[in-house]
């Protein structure tokens, strides 16, 4: 649908220019002369103005790796630092020259469209990997002695294509054994010597399954609905309030565990920019990992500190501790360190990192196994409202 209504605008703004440079047919040779952006810009008059503000990038191309002008989009979209430049010898560069031989071909369509991957300039801001690249649509077509290029940044739409894509394989994958399984027993409840005590024991597991497969398909479509979404809406809220709410839910959990729950926070805290149900899942996650896998008599402290750059949040245990080498995947779909006794998706700590990235912030765990303290502390850092308007 992207391709069909970007060829509509971009072959009517084609016919635009096209008509503009008609009725200046000197134009060419201003844009033959080794001239820079702004001699372009008042050889194309009032549609210069036009260029300059577009929703969308466009670069004419004359010679090798050689732009005479590029719009206000196409460079801060490409990383260009003037109008007209020499192209860098980058790999997105040779595709786009290799279209613009293509396209001049007789035997050749007389356009060519493309989405390409090019480094990010935001890369340098975010230790996500998928963070590190951006994806352009671009559509080449000659006009005379020059190539236009038309460009989109369609970084968001093909981050979300991944993502429902990776969505889609690793729930399928995970499904297999739950079915597997449900299968197996329905297959032994149908068989007329079975026991009383098999039966009720394929009955549970049939239940237990059920239950499974329930929380990791909600799960995943919790997960696939905030990657494949547009940014999520944040408004000042309390934090406090909103945590102490999440303690007083998570305390009958962790009383019936005999762990003790608590909470900490300097005070009075300034309101921080968050999505109020989105924390609240972050937290009820947080806590029911801290719970689920502490030890009768073990502690669980929340705490939340004013620091100068937004408020600290802490959630600690004394319990058994994580190895070292399960630190780095904890993240990670599916990924799960406690024995399958132990009710997990492996999906929790997935969505409250991709639920603090939504938050401009990050998941730090640190945990520790051997010594006097064991336990694991994850920690994380919520912006405030005046850090926010400061921003």
């Amino acid at each position: 649908m992207l391709i069909l209504d970007l060829q509509r605008l971009l072959f009517a703004f084609l016919l635009v220019l096209i008509a503009a440079l008609w009725a200046v047919p000197w134009l060419e040779r201003w844009l033959r002369r080794r001239a820079g952006g702004q001699l372009v810009l008042r050889g194309l008059g009032e549609m210069g103005s036009v260029l300059e503000q577009a929703p969308f990038g466009l670069l004419l191309l004359e010679g090798s790796f050689t732009c005479r002008y590029a719009n206000p989009y196409a460079r801060r979209l490409l990383g260009l630092a003037s109008p007209s430049c020499r192209l860098s010898e980058a790999p997105w560069v040779y595709l786009l020259e290799a279209d613009r031989v293509a396209v001049r071909q007789k035997e050749a369509a007389p356009s060519r469209f493309r989405i390409v991957p090019i480094p990010s300039s935001q890369s340098d801001q975010s230790d996500q990997p998928d963070q590190s690249k951006q994806f352009v649509h671009w559509w080449v077509t000659p006009l005379g002695g020059l190539d236009l290029v038309f460009l989109l940044d369609v970084t968001t739409q093909q981050r979300a294509e991944e993502a429902a894509r990776s969505l889609i394989n690793d729930l399928s994958h995970e499904l297999r054994t739950p079915l597997a399984t449900i299968l197996t027993h329905l297959e032994v409840l149908s068989l007329s010597n079975i026991s009383q005590e098999i039966g009720q024991q394929s009955i549970h597991l049939l239940k237990a399954e059920v239950r499974r497969m329930v929380r990791l398909v909600n799960l995943m479509l919790e997960l696939g609905r905030l990657e494949t979404s547009a940014e999520i809406e944040r408004r000042p809220l309390d934090l406090l309030a909103l945590v102490e709410e999440v303690v007083a839910q998570v305390t009958t959990q962790a009383k019936e565990r005999q762990i003790t729950l608590s909470l900490e926070a300097d005070t009075p805290l300034p309101l921080v920019m968050g999505d109020g149900d989105r924390l609240r899942q972050v937290y009820l996650n947080l806590l029911d990992n801290a719970v689920k896998y502490s030890r009768p008599g073990d502690q669980v402290l929340v705490s939340l500190g004013r620091e100068d750059d937004g408020i600290r949040c802490v959630v600690r245990d004394n319990g058994p501790g994580i190895p070292a080498k399960h630190l780095p995947h904890l993240t990670r779909r599916f990924y799960r360190v406690a024995p399958q006794e132990v009710e997990g998706s492996g999906l929790g700590l997935a969505l409250v990192e991709e639920i603090l990235r939504r938050h401009q912030s990050r998941l730090e765990i640190e945990s520790h196994t051997e010594g006097e303290e064991t336990g694991t502390s994850v920690r994380f850092l919520l912006p405030t409202v005046n850090v926010e308007r400061d921003a």
